[in-house]
C-alpha cells in the first residue's frame, strides 16, 4: 500500500532507522548480489571457455601427431627407396606393393617420374601411364625443393573428394630428383578429419579448418569446403584474426549475425587454423539462468538475497568446478580415468560428457601413434643402415639401433645428446661439409671411412634437409649405409675387365671395336679361331689392313654409314676355318654422353643354320596344308616353268581343271570336317593317278589341276581324265558315313604362243561344259579362237549344285 506523504513525517526514529537499516541492507544485499554474480559470470565464462580451448588444443596436438607420424613413415620409405639404387621403374611397383603396411596410414601411395607420369602405383596399376601430376603444386614444389611436403588441399581429379598429398623425393646417386613419391590422405577419413564431425559444442556449435590463405579444409556447410572463408561476402573478425596468427579463445558474430565463443589453436605441421564456434546463448545459457535466479531472490527476499545468490550460485557451479578439477589432474595423468560422478543433465553435463568422449579418443589416439612408433622404430631398426633426426641445432631427436649402438647409446639418450657425441671424432670430421650444406637446405651425399676392429671400412652417408612451409628448417634426416663390399668390388674390376675378356672370346660370334679412325680398338678370340688372325695381330691396325683392300672398298659405302649414325646389317657368305658359313654383320654406332658417335661395334653372327631353316619353311609354303599337294603359287610357278620348256621343246603341254561335284552340298549337309576328309582322300587319289614327271595340285577350294608335259596329242589327256574318272567312282569311307564323291574335268592343250592365263580359261570352259553335261565326266576345250579378246583368268566359278 502506498502510504501519503504527509504521513512519512510522523514516521518514529525507529521506523526511519528500519527503513535505513533495510535501505542499507537491501542496498548491501543487491550490491554482495551483484559483485557475487559478477565474479562467479566471470568464472563460469572463463572455465567455459578455458575448457573449449583445451578440447580444440587436444585435438590440434593428436593432428599433429597424425602428421607427423606419417611424414616420418614416409621418409623412412624414400631413404628405403634411395638406398636400393634402382636404375629403372620396373622395380618400384614391386617394391611398392612389398610395403602393405603403408596402407594403413594413406589412402594411395604413387610413384611418379620427373615428367608428372605415374610408373608405379599401391592402388593397382590401372592408372599407371594414364595419370600425370606435372601440374600439381605439390609436384612442382617437391622437385623445386627436392624435399618433402604436404600439399595445400585440393579436390581428387577422379572421386572429387577433398586431400591432400604428403611428398617425398627420391634422389639418385648425384643427389638430383629422380622420382617423387606421393602418399594421399582423405581429409573426411573417419580416423583422420572425419572425426572432428562426432565433436559438438552444445546443440549447435561446431568446428573447422581454414589455412593461411583463408582456404576453408573442414567445415559442416560442405558448400563452404575448399571455398575462402570471406567467400559471398560474408566476413568473421575472430576468423580473420586467427588467420593472421591468433591462438586463444574471443567472442565474435558469424556471417549468419550469430554471436557465438570462439577459439582457436594452430596446427604445427601443416600451419593450419583449427577453430571451434560455441554459440554464446548456449555456452552461458546457464550463467544467465543463474543470474535471473539469483536477481529474483534478491528482489523477494531483501535479507536472504545475497546469501541466496550466493549459495545457489556456488551450488551451480559445483559440477563446472568439480569439472576443471578434473580437466587438470587428467592433464597431468598418464592414463585418462572418466568422472566418478555421474554429470548433471545439463550444458554442464555435456561439457563432461564431450571432455570424457575427447579424452578418451586421444588416449585411443595415443596409443595407435605409440603403435605406429613401434612400428616405425621395428622398420628403422631393421634397415642395413643408421637411421638418424637432427634438428636445427644439431640435437638428435631420433635414431634407429644401428644408429644407438655406434657408441653405445640408450633410447634414453635421444634428445639429450648431439650428432657430434654420437659419431667417433674422425667421422663427424669427414661429415662437417655435409652437415653445413644441409644447414644451408641443401641435400647432399658424403663417403668416408671407418676402422673397426683394427680394419678399414666405408660408409655413404646421406643428409636431406627438413623444410617446412615458408621456408623454414626443422631438421635433417640422416642415413648412413656400409658400402665396403661396393668399394671393395671397385678395386677387383680389374679381374672382372679380365673375365669379360674370356667371355667375349667365348662367345659364337666375331666381335670388334673400331674407333673414328677406323683403327681396330678391340676384337674378340673367335677371330683366331674362325679366320686363322690372331687378336693381337689385328690390334690397333687400320679396318683396311685388317679386312683387305678389296673386302675394304666393297664395306667402305657401310661404313661411312655407319659413322654417320645409322645401324647397318649385312649378310654375307664366307669361307672360314670351320667351313663354308652365312655371317649377319652389323654395323652400331658407338656414342658418347652427348650423342655422338665416337667409333663402331662390329658384330658378325653365324646364322648358317637359320638359312637353312628358312629354305625349309619357305618350301613347305608352296605345299597345301590339307591334301599335301602342291598348293596354288607352286603350281603357277611350275606351269610357268613347264610352258617355257615346252616352247622350246616344240611340245604342248596339257591342262586338266577338275572340281568335285556336288561338293556345296556335301559341306551344307554334312559339315566343313566332312568335307575337309573328300578333299584329303580326293587329293591322294588324284595323286595315284598320274605320273611322277606331272604335277597334281589343289588350286582352291574344291578346285584341282594337272598338269602334263610332252603330250603328242589329245588321246593321251583323255587317258588320264579317264584314270581320275574311274579312281573316284569307289565309295568315300568317312568316319561317320560312306558317300560318292564324283569329280567333272575339263581338258585343254597348249597351242602355239599360247600364254598360261589363256589356257586355264579354255580349261575352265570346258569344265563348264562337263558340268552342264551332267558331271562325272570330262570334255575337251575347244581350239583357241582367232582372236581371243575378251577372255579372262580367272573368272567367277558358278556354285556346285
Amino acid at each position: 500500500m502506498r502510504l501519503p506523504f504527509p504521513i512519512l513525517p510522523r514516521l518514529s526514529l525507529r521506523a526511519r532507522l528500519s527503513a535505513g537499516v533495510l535501505a542499507i541492507v537491501f542496498l548491501t544485499t543487491m550490491g554482495i548480489t551483484a559483485a557475487a554474480l559478477y565474479f562467479v559470470k566471470r568464472n563460469m565464462q572463463a572455465a567455459i571457455a578455458s575448457e573449449e580451448f583445451e578440447r580444440i588444443s587436444a585435438i590440434a596436438d593428436a593432428m599433429d601427431q597424425k602428421f607427423l607420424s606419417r611424414r616420418t613413415l614416409l621418409k623412412t620409405f624414400g631413404d628405403g627407396v634411395e638406398s636400393r639404387n634402382l636404375a629403372g621403374a620396373e622395380g618400384l611397383q614391386d617394391l611398392l606393393m612389398q610395403h602393405e603396411s603403408l596402407r594403413e596410414a594413406f589412402d594411395n601411395v604413387a610413384f611418379t617420374g620427373m615428367d608428372g607420369e605415374l610408373v608405379a602405383n599401391l592402388n593397382g596399376t590401372q592408372p599407371i601411364g594414364k595419370v600425370n601430376i606435372k601440374d600439381r603444386e605439390y609436384f612442382q614444389r617437391t622437385v623445386a625443393a627436392r624435399a618433402g611436403i604436404i600439399s595445400k588441399p585440393f579436390r581428387n581429379r577422379v572421386s572429387g573428394l577433398a586431400q591432400i598429398a604428403m611428398t617425398e623425393p627420391v634422389l639418385d646417386r648425384g643427389g638430383n630428383v629422380a622420382y617423387v613419391i606421393s602418399a594421399f590422405v582423405n581429409l573426411k577419413e573417419q580416423n583422420f578429419l572425419g572425426e572432428l564431425s562426432n565433436v559438438k559444442f552444445g546443440k549447435s556449435g561446431y568446428m573447422f579448418i581454414a589455412n593461411t590463405d583463408g582456404i576453408v579444409i573442414d567445415h559442416p556447410d560442405k558448400s563452404r569446403l575448399l571455398q575462402r572463408a570471406d567467400a559471398g561476402g560474408g566476413r568473421n573478425a575472430a576468423t580473420e584474426r586467427a588467420i593472421a596468427g591468433f591462438e586463444g579463445t574471443m567472442e565474435a558474430v558469424d556471417r549468419a549475425g550469430v554471436h557465438g565463443l570462439y577459439a582457436f589453436k594452430r596446427i604445427r605441421q601443416t600451419n593450419w587454423v583449427l577453430g571451434a564456434m560455441y554459440p554464446r546463448d548456449e555456452a552461458f545459457a546457464r550463467i544467465e539462468q543463474v543470474e535471473r535466479y539469483a536477481w529474483a531472490g534478491a528482489l523477494l527476499l531483501t535479507l536472504l538475497a545475497g546469501g541466496l545468490a550466493f549459495m545457489t550460485a556456488r551450488a551451480q557451479l559445483a559440477p563446472l568446478s568439480r569439472l576443471r578439477e578434473h580437466m587438470q589432474v587428467s592433464r597431468a595423468a598418464t592414463a585418462y580415468a572418466p568422472m566418478r560422478e555421474a554429470p548433471p543433465d545439463d550444458e554442464v553435463g555435456d561439457l563432461s560428457r564431450t571432455f570424457d568422449l575427447l579424452m578418451m579418443e586421444r588416449q585411443a589416439a595415443n596409443e595407435k601413434l605409440a603403435a605406429s612408433e613401434r612400428f616405425l622404430r621395428d622398420v628403422t631398426d631393421n634397415l642395413p643402415a643408421v637411421v638418424a633426426y637432427f634438428d636445427s641445432d644439431q640435437r638428435c631427436l631420433f635414431a634407429n639401433k644401428a644408429g644407438l649402438g655406434m657408441r653405445g647409446r640408450t633410447p634414453a639418450d635421444i634428445g639429450r645428446m648431439t650428432m657430434r657425441e654420437s659419431l667417433p671424432d674422425h667421422v663427424y670430421q669427414q661429415l662437417v661439409p655435409g652437415i653445413a650444406k644441409v644447414l644451408a637446405g641443401t641435400p647432399t651425399r658424403t663417403e668416408g671411412t671407418y676402422e673397426r676392429n683394427g680394419k678399414q671400412g666405408f660408409f655413404e652417408c646421406h643428409l636431406a634437409p627438413d623444410i617446412r612451409d615458408g621456408g623454414v628448417l626443422a631438421g635433417y634426416y640422416v642415413m648412413t649405409f656400409d658400402v665396403s663390399k661396393r668399394k671393395q668390388a671397385e678395386m677387383h674390376s680389374a679381374g672382372s675387365e679380365r673375365r669379360l675378356r674370356g667371355l667375349t672370346d667365348n662367345v659364337p660370334a666375331l666381335l670388334a671395336e673400331v674407333d673414328l679412325e677406323e683403327r681396330v680398338v678391340f676384337c674378340n678370340g673367335k677371330y683366331q679361331a674362325w679366320l686363322g688372325v690372331s687378336p693381337d695381330a689385328m690390334t690397333n691396325r687400320p679396318i683396311h689392313e685388317a679386312l683387305g683392300e678389296a673386302h675394304y672398298e666393297i664395306r667402305k659405302p657401310l661404313l661411312a654409314r655407319a659413322f654417320a649414325g645409322e645401324v647397318v646389317s649385312f649378310e654375307q657368305t664366307a669361307s672360314l676355318l670351320i667351313g663354308e658359313r652365312t655371317l649377319q654383320t652389323t654395323y652400331l654406332p658407338q656414342r658418347n654422353a652427348e650423342g655422338a658417335v665416337t667409333g663402331l661395334y662390329i658384330l658378325s653372327n653365324d646364322v648358317t643354320e637359320l638359312k637353312q631353316k628358312q629354305m625349309k619353311l619357305d618350301a613347305l609354303a608352296r605345299e597345301d596344308a590339307l591334301t599335301g599337294l602342291p598348293n596354288r603359287r607352286s603350281f603357277e610357278e611350275h606351269a610357268r616353268d613347264a610352258m617355257a620348256r615346252s616352247r622350246r621343246a616344240g611340245l604342248p603341254v596339257c591342262l586338266l581343271f577338275l572340281d568335285i561335284d556336288y561338293f556345296k552340298s556335301i559341306n551344307d549337309s554334312l559339315g566343313h570336317a566332312a568335307g575337309d576328309a573328300v578333299l584329303r582322300e580326293f587329293g591322294r587319289r588324284l595323286k595315284e593317278s598320274v605320273r611322277e614327271t606331272d604335277m597334281a595340285a589343289r588350286y582352291a577350294g574344291d578346285e584341282f589341276v594337272i598338269l602334263l608335259e610332252g603330250v603328242t596329242g589329245a588321246a593321251e589327256a583323255q587317258v588320264v581324265a579317264g584314270k581320275v574318272l574311274a579312281a573316284m567312282r569307289p565309295a568315300f569311307h568317312l568316319a561317320s558315313r560312306t558317300l560318292q564323291a564324283t569329280t567333272s574335268i575339263g581338258v585343254a592343250i597348249s597351242e602355239e604362243d599360247e600364254d598360261l592365263s589363256s589356257l586355264f580359261v579354255r580349261a575352265d570352259t570346258a569344265l563348264y561344259a562337263a558340268k552342264k553335261e551332267g558331271k562325272n565326266r570330262f570334255m575337251m576345250a575347244a581350239p583357241r579362237p582367232a582372236n581371243p579378246g575378251g577372255a579372262s583368268w580367272p573368272r567367277e566359278k558358278p556354285s556346285s549344285a
